[in-house]
Order: structure tokens, then sequence, then C-alpha cells
């Protein structure tokens, strides 16, 4: 065996010592300050995706609600609801039966456990005001009717005047949909 002097003894321990240190630092040190830099850079991305989720998550329980409320109202609406003697008596109302130049129903649409009536309203020489305000009394109505297009133009006869079409909806739940599947929040 080799006798060695105090001086080389402490020399390989030295050496020893700084090769563990350099180890330690290349094997858990090293990889330890890479994650921390991963996990600064990834956090705030991750924190920037999950308030997305959650604005989209809040935004299909919004939607959510919507459709169940249209699906309350469309149940609730009473049975025998004709729209295009509703939507007469709407005209009536509101005085625009002199701008009135077509009322046309159109063929029902139906998907499964829904049918909609639409009708096609044309209007000429009608005043901003007076459609504005038809429209409000439409989407604002008890019923459950909404517009499902509106095409407005000036007046061929009078630029101060408009004219317009005007496509309303009004949905409804067919039998087997009040006993299918309901949506659940």
């Amino acid at each position: 065996m080799i006798q060695l002097t105090r001086r080389e003894r402490r020399l390989g321990i030295g050496m020893a010592a700084v090769g563990i240190l350099l180890a330690m630092y290349g094997f858990v040190i090293q990889p330890m300050r890479n994650r921390i830099h991963t996990l600064q850079r990834i956090i705030p991305e991750k924190q920037a995706e999950l308030k997305k989720i959650q604005a989209k998550s809040d935004e299909y329980i919004k939607l959510r609600r919507e459709v169940e409320e249209a699906r309350t109202r469309m149940a609730d609406q009473d049975e025998d609801f004709q729209l295009l003697p509703y939507l007469e008596s709407l005209i009536e109302r509101h005085e625009l039966t002199p701008y009135l130049v077509t009322m046309e129903p159109e063929t029902s649409l139906s998907q499964p456990g829904y049918s909609e009536t639409v009708v096609n309203v044309g209007l000429e020489g009608i005043r901003l005001g007076q459609l504005v305000r038809f429209l409000n009394a439409v989407e604002t109505s008890e019923v459950l009717v909404h517009i499902g297009s509106l095409y407005i133009r000036k007046d061929a006869r009078n630029e101060t005047l408009l004219s317009s079409t005007v496509q309303i909806r009004s949905p409804r739940l067919t039998q087997n949909a009040v006993a299918a599947d309901p949506v659940r929040p």
C-alpha cells in the first residue's frame, strides 16, 4: 500500500469534494434550475389558458341557461298559437298595415324535437323609427318569436323612407321533444 503524505491526502480529499460538488451541480442543481426556468415560463401560459377555459365555461353555462329558458318558453307557449295571425295583429297595433306589401309563410322547418314556423314580412315606404319599434315589439314579445333575418334598403321612390324584408321565426317543441332527454345544467 502506498503511503500518502498529509498534503497529498488533503489534495485528494479536496479534489474528491470538488468532484462531488460538480456531480451534484450537474445531476441535481442544474436540472432543478432548468425545471424552475421552464415552470416560470409555462405557469403564466397555463394560467392564461385556464382563464380562457373559465371564460368558455361561463359562456357555456350562460348558453345552456338560455337554451333551457327557450325550451321552457316553448313548452309553456299556447299550443294553438299561430304566427301569421299574431303578426297581423302586431302590424295593426303598430299601424303598419299601409306599408305592408307581403306577408308570406314559408314552409315550416323541422328538426328532431323542434319545429319552426317562418313568415317573411315585406314593408315599403316605412320610416326607420317605425321599423325599429316593430322589430323591438317582435323581440320583446311574450310569445316566443324572433327575427331570423332583416334586409333594409332605401325606398326607390323616396330616399328618406325604407323598404325592408323581415323574416320572423317561431320555434316550438314537437310532442316527442317534451318527453325526450331534457337539457341538464
